[in-house]
Order: C-alpha cells, then sequence, then structure tokens
C-alpha cells in the first residue's frame, strides 16, 4: 500500500512538473511577442516612439523593470480610430485608447473589450471617473437651439460620447433633429447644420455607400489620407476646440476639460471668448458646465481584443500600471505619460507638435481597473438611450415571407446579423409554406416582401397586384440570366431534338428557369404538339421521368397527373418535390444536382450554375470533385458547346429573381426596403468576411431566400415596377404561350382548404423534430 501511495506521489510529482515545464514554455513563447500600440497621427506617433526610448532607457537603469514591460514595445501607425480597432481584432495591433462612445463601437463592431480606464482629478473612488459634455460657441455667435440650420459645427468624431451621441441623441430626443430615413442618421444630422466637419464619417461603416453629403467634411483641414478622419486636424476635443477657435466652426461639443486645457493656445483665446449652449436653450459662461451639459461621460478606456488570453491582458495591465509608476503625474522623470509636449527628443525634424491628448488625455491622473464593466456597461444608460434615439427609424419592422424551415432559419440569422450592426428597421420572418400562400399574406397585409422567381413574379404582379421594386444582379449588371440546357459531355447522342426517352431535371413548374423556357422549347423544336389542357400529358410522355419540383401540386397541375413528373426528385416524404428547398433537386443549383447524380440526361439551368458549381467552387458533398469540362451546353442549333460560351448557346432570357412588395406601398415605405437590403449587402455580400452571408445558403441548402450565385441586389427604376415592365412583352408572350395548355386561371388562386393547412402545419413541425 506504502509503495502504491509512493509511486502515486511519483506520477503526481512528474505530472506537476510537465505542467510547469508547458507554462513556462508558453510564457516564453509570448515573452516574445511584441506589445503594439496603434496610433492615429504623426504627432501621436512621435510622442509613443518617445515613451519607447524612455522604457529603454529605464530598462538600462533598473534590470527589474524589464519582468513588468514587454521585451518588445512597438508603434503601429495608421490614419484612424476606426483602422486600428480593424486591426486589433485581425490581431495586426493590440492597444489602443479609446472615447466611451468609441469603446461602445470598437466592442460591438471589432470584438473588443476594455482593460483599463483613465481617472481624473476629483474622481470618487469606487465610482466611475467622468466628465461633462458641453457645448461650446463664441461670444460673438449668437448660437441658439434654434437657429442651427445656419450654423457651422464641428465635431471631435462620429461616435464619441461627448462630441457625438449625446448631443446629437438629445437634439433627436428634443425634436431638434427629423430622421425621415432609417440608417442615415449622418445624413439628417447634415440636413440639420449649414456645414460640419464630423471627422469620421467617410468611414465606411458609417457611410457604406459613399453617398453621405459633402457637407459633413466641408470644414476639416487634414492632409492627404488624414481629411475628415480621426486624425485629422480639427478631429478629437483639442481639434474641435481649434475648429471654432480658429474662426472657422461656430458651435462645438467637446468635454469641459478641454477649454482649459486648450485655452490661451489658439490665437490668444480666453475662456470669456466662448459660451456654453445649454439643453435648455439658455447659455452660460464657460465655468458653469455643472449646470449646462449635455451629459455626464464615463472616462476614455484601454482596450485589446477580447480573444486576448486573460494571463496576456494581465501582462498588459501590468504594463500600464508600471507606466503610471514610471512616467505618470508624480514621477520626477521629464517625460510625462499624461502631457502632449510640443517637442520630444528622439524627434529627429524637431517639429513643433500641435496635437493634445496624444495616446491619453491630458487630464489623465492614472490608470483604474475596469473591474466588471464591459464596453456596454461602462458606456452607460444615458448613452444607449441616446444611441437608440440615433438609430430611430420611421417605419415598424419588415416581414419577409419564407417558404420553407430552412429558409426561416437562414432569415432569422439574418435577423440577428442585422442587429449585429444597428440596421434599421428590424426584420421579421414569416413562414409561408409555399409561395402563394406568402403571396396572400403580402396582399393581406400580413407580411411585406417576397424574394420571387420572374414566373411568379407574373403571378405576383397579376393576380395579386404586387410591384418588384428590387432585383439581383449576377455580375452584369444587367438584373436577367440565360437558361442554358446542360448535359453530361459523354452522352454525345442527346441533343435539344430528342428528348424522347429521356429524364429531364428541371427547377421547379412555373418558373422562368425550370418551366416557362423549357416548355417552349419543347414545342418550338416540335417535342410535341400540344392542345387545349394536354401540357402535364404530354411532358409525361416525352419524359420517361423527370424532377419538376410542385409539378403534382393542384395549384399549378389541377388533376395532378402523371405521377412521373416527380418520379426523378430525390427528397423522401412530404418533401418529395415539393417547390421549395426541402426537395433537393429543386432550383437551378438542384436541377444541376439532379444532372450530376444521375437523375436526369438534362438540366434546364442558368447560364452560371455549372461554372458555380464545379472545380471546387461548391463545397457541398454532391459537388465535389466535379469538373466543368465533363458537362457540355446544348444549343437550339443542335451544336453542343463549352458552358461558358452560353452567349451563343442559350434557349432564352429571362429577368432575374425580384423582391415584390404591396402596390400600396409608399415612396418612402419602399425607400425603407431598399435601403435596409442595400446596408444589409454592404456588410454581408457573399464576398466579406463573416459568419453570415446574404448570397449563400450553407453547403446543405441552395439558393435560401436569395439566389446563391447573386452577387449584389440592385434598385429596380421607378417606371419598371410593375409586373409587365418588368418582365418585358417577350418573356410575358412566353408565360402567356402557355396558359391554354396548362388550364390554370392566371388571374384567381386555388382555395386552400384546411386540411392542406393542417397538412402544412404538420409538415413544418415534423421538419422542427427532426432536427432536435
Amino acid at each position: 500500500m506504502c509503495q502504491d501511495q509512493t509511486e502515486w506521489e511519483i506520477m503526481e510529482s512528474h505530472t506537476s512538473c510537465v505542467v510547469l515545464i508547458v507554462a513556462a514554455i508558453i510564457s516564453t513563447a509570448y515573452s516574445e511577442r511584441p506589445t503594439r500600440w496603434c496610433v492615429t497621427s504623426a504627432d501621436e506617433e512621435i510622442k509613443c516612439n518617445q515613451l519607447k526610448h524612455e522604457l529603454e532607457i529605464a530598462v538600462k537603469e533598473n534590470k527589474m523593470i524589464q519582468e513588468l514591460i514587454p521585451r518588445q514595445f512597438q508603434c503601429v501607425r495608421t490614419f484612424d480610430a476606426f483602422n486600428c480597432m480593424d486591426m486589433i481584432e485581425k490581431d495586426e495591433a493590440d492597444l489602443i485608447t479609446l472615447d466611451s462612445g468609441q469603446g461602445y463601437f470598437a466592442g460591438r463592431q471589432h470584438n473588443m473589450m476594455p482593460i483599463m480606464a483613465e481617472d481624473y482629478a476629483g474622481s470618487v473612488p469606487g465610482s466611475k471617473p467622468s466628465y461633462y459634455a458641453v457645448a461650446l460657441f463664441r461670444q460673438s455667435d449668437a448660437v441658439t437651439l434654434l437657429n442651427l440650420q445656419s450654423k457651422a459645427v464641428c465635431f471631435s468624431g462620429i461616435g464619441m460620447s461627448a462630441g457625438w451621441v449625446h448631443p446629437i441623441g438629445r437634439l433627436l430626443k428634443d425634436g431638434y433633429i427629423s430622421v425621415t430615413k432609417c440608417n442615415a442618421i449622418v445624413k439628417a444630422v447634415s440636413n440639420h447644420f449649414r456645414s460640419m466637419c464630423l471627422p469620421g464619417a467617410v468611414n465606411s461603416f458609417y457611410n457604406p455607400f459613399g453617398n453621405n453629403p459633402t457637407s459633413v467634411c466641408e470644414l476639416c483641414r487634414g492632409h492627404n489620407n488624414e481629411f475628415c478622419t480621426t486624425s485629422d486636424r480639427y478631429a478629437g476635443y483639442d481639434g474641435a476646440y481649434r475648429c471654432v477657435a480658429e474662426g472657422v466652426g461656430q458651435l462645438t461639443f467637446l468635454r469641459h476639460d478641454t477649454i482649459s486645457m486648450m485655452t490661451g493656445s489658439v490665437n490668444g483665446s480666453t475662456s470669456d471668448s466662448f459660451r456654453l449652449l445649454c439643453p435648455d436653450g439658455s447659455t452660460v459662461n464657460v465655468g458653469d458646465y455643472m449646470n449646462c451639459h449635455w451629459g455626464e461621460i464615463s472616462s476614455n478606456i484601454i482596450m485589446t481584443s477580447a480573444v486576448r488570453d486573460p494571463s496576456t491582458v494581465e501582462k498588459y495591465k501590468i504594463f500600464l500600471t508600471t507606466l503610471e509608476s514610471l512616467f505618470g503625474p508624480s514621477s520626477t522623470k521629464k517625460f510625462k505619460l499624461f502631457k502632449s509636449e510640443e517637442h520630444y527628443d528622439v524627434d529627429i525634424f524637431s517639429q513643433t507638435l500641435f496635437r493634445k491628448n496624444l495616446m491619453f488625455s491630458d487630464m489623465t491622473t492614472g490608470f483604474r481597473e475596469i473591474g466588471d464593466y464591459s464596453y456596454f456597461t461602462w458606456a452607460g444608460k444615458e448613452f444607449q438611450s441616446y444611441l437608440t434615439e440615433m438609430n430611430r427609424c420611421p417605419s415598424s419592422a419588415i416581414s419577409l415571407c419564407v417558404t420553407s424551415y430552412a429558409e426561416k432559419l437562414k432569415c432569422e440569422e439574418m435577423i440577428m446579423a442585422f442587429k449585429a450592426k444597428n440596421l434599421q428597421p428590424e426584420m421579421d420572418c414569416l413562414y409561408g409554406g409555399n409561395t402563394s400562400m406568402c403571396l396572400e399574406m403580402i396582399y393581406r397585409g400580413d407580411a411585406d416582401i417576397i424574394n420571387l422567381d420572374a414566373g411568379d413574379v407574373y403571378i405576383a404582379g397579376r393576380r395579386y397586384g404586387l410591384v418588384p421594386i428590387i432585383a439581383e444582379d449576377y455580375g452584369d449588371m444587367t438584373m436577367e440570366f440565360k437558361v442554358v440546357a446542360a448535359a453530361r459531355k459523354t452522352d454525345k447522342s442527346t441533343t435539344l431534338f430528342n428528348m424522347k426517352g429521356k429524364r429531364s431535371c428541371q427547377p421547379g413548374i412555373g418558373r422562368g428557369d425550370g418551366w416557362i423556357i423549357p416548355l417552349n422549347i419543347y414545342i418550338e423544336t416540335e417535342q410535341f404538339l400540344p392542345e387545349d389542357c394536354s401540357i402535364f400529358k404530354n411532358i409525361g410522355e416525352l419524359f420517361v421521368r423527370s424532377c419538376i419540383p410542385g409539378a403534382l401540386d393542384t395549384e399549378y397541375n389541377p388533376h395532378g397527373q402523371p405521377i412521373n413528373l416527380c418520379e426523378g426528385c430525390a427528397a423522401g416524404g412530404y418533401r418529395k418535390c415539393q417547390r421549395n428547398s426541402e426537395e433537393q433537386y429543386y432550383g437551378a443549383s438542384g436541377a444541376f444536382r439532379c444532372l450530376v447524380e444521375k437523375g436526369g440526361d438534362v438540366a434546364f439551368v442558368r447560364h452560371l450554375t455549372v461554372r458555380d458549381n464545379t472545380d471546387g467552387r461548391n463545397h457541398a458533398i454532391w459537388a465535389r470533385n466535379r469538373r466543368s469540362d465533363d458537362y457540355e451546353l446544348m444549343c437550339k442549333d443542335g451544336r453542343r458547346l463549352n458552358i461558358d460560351r452560353f452567349q451563343e448557346c442559350h434557349l432564352g432570357s429571362v429577368p432575374a429573381n425580384a423582391i415584390v412588395t404591396s402596390a400600396g406601398k409608399s415612396a418612402v415605405q419602399k425607400e425603407i426596403i431598399w435601403n435596409l437590403l442595400n446596408y444589409g449587402q454592404q456588410f454581408f455580400s457573399s464576398d466579406i468576411d463573416g459568419d453570415f452571408h446574404m448570397f449563400d445558403s450553407g453547403t446543405w441548402y441552395t439558393d435560401l431566400i436569395f439566389t446563391d450565385a447573386a452577387v449584389r441586389l440592385m434598385r429596380i427604376p421607378e417606371n419598371k415596377q410593375n409586373y409587365k415592365d418588368w418582365l418585358g412583352q417577350s418573356f410575358m408572350a412566353q408565360i402567356e404561350n402557355l396558359h391554354k395548355y396548362t388550364c390554370v386561371n392566371p388571374d384567381s388562386a386555388i382555395s386552400l382548404s384546411p386540411s392542406f393547412l393542417l397538412l402544412s402545419v404538420v409538415a413544418v413541425l415534423t421538419a422542427v423534430c427532426t432536427r432536435l
């Protein structure tokens, strides 16, 4: 027993040694990792390099300090705080000091977290250090809340608490600024002032389309890449003060201690040169900020990536604490961490620097532990309420109707993705079960939009009076696609003129690519000679079997015959031959999959379908190792050509999928729908990094909500926002050519019996249960 215990103790000792060795290796490996401070201006870079120099001197004087600071300290230069956030998120930088408002943005959009906070004189122990937001104007300017539209305004930077969120949020709340468009707060503010300098307003997040008015940067004075960024001459609280003191702007929003810090530094200005504008419209002397402020603001925070491990974060904190000890207010060293000098020894050009608040606020007295605060809670409840005002949208939620459970899941992901970017109005997902039910819901006003194939746009417009407002584009800006007939290259005997006895794969009944164009080709090539109401019988006799999703639905095929129209489909149970993504052979990619898996001999697909699903472009199991040169296009003249020669070998052109809505929507409501989806695609198109993509359906499904082949959404011109003008005479003629052969009245929907509705509910519940 004793021997066993001794062996156990020995084994435990060895294990402890291994753990210590591994920990030491990790520690040693990390010690080689540089600590990179991100700076946004030439002045700040000079101070940062001076800090690096001072650290080297401090280590030479006291070797013990080397254990408390990084082995390698680097200054990483860019032109904008938003670029710094992006670099930290990508592990190209580590640390930066941010205003609490910018810190909120960094946390929400770039996965950053605060690790320490600036402390200020007079702060109460146990509470958050803070300062006040004030509105400063020159004595010589008669500035009131009622004449702001005639004033030139200097902002410290977009997203900053005292310089943007609090004052603009308050002006919105009190009704001085009106919001007429969703997701366009910069435009709303620019309409309220005569001219501005709003650093950061051209940042891609706040200006995703590059169409913010030029007036937002009119007063800025930065050179080259610094213009209208957070490193502009007039950026920051010191820059905004300078903008007004130099007579360029008439009003600015600052932190209250900026005034005392800057007094006398610009044109000999004194505190008597200015007054404060209060939220109630009154004005006071600059020293009365306690009774005339626009909010109490939490202090600036030092932030890093939220994915840094705890030990690394702890080293950052020790480093900051060491900096305060070495170069803080109580230090006797010449270099002061919390002071921005006009000259630094490391600057070989001996420039006179004019910027303040370099790396840290000049009013800082030390660092304070952040405790349990997150970027969210540090900004404070008042900040949150004003942010809500700024995200206000003059529209209720937009309801998107979906036709399958898989689409509903993607729609819910899209809702969360849009919320993460604060896009307004919010979206809602409504399950319609099939296209006709969705159209009925939009017609009744229970839903707002759905994305439709051109064949469905015809029904939506003719039967329900819905209108197309937005269309997909597939890369050539034409907002249309070509239908092609694809076949295996080895199957040389198959042409468009000998379909008899073959098997067909078609994207879906009623669709432009899966029904309208192929059927007109059958008729044109005289594969059969249809008579009234005979088209389904004709197809059933032409092909030994097919997969035409939805072909047995009584809405499209009143008699539900012949059954071989669906025999080629691959889904099982109730999913088989459904006209939605539950059937894996539905849609253009589904029809091509049908061909790939030898469910058919010909697939009628879109011109990009074969290319998009071969040569490694589609990672789904069925598409792996598929080569594009294994397939050819069959032409109307009998030739077979390479899949990329669709311009000379296609069966017809079809207008792109379009988003339709009620014709009763006002122009403003249509604009809101467009703005929401347009903003969404700026953040979530398929060529942008991230977990969610609007034009991607993953590996298990295809064409959920949007077509996977789409690269962008485009607004349909107003003069084409009706189904006839959008579809065009040629395509309309092909649709109407089939009416007498299908014997389905396009002007009346088949009523849905309670039993059908019950089956729909059962289908949804079954789908849910199978995934639990």
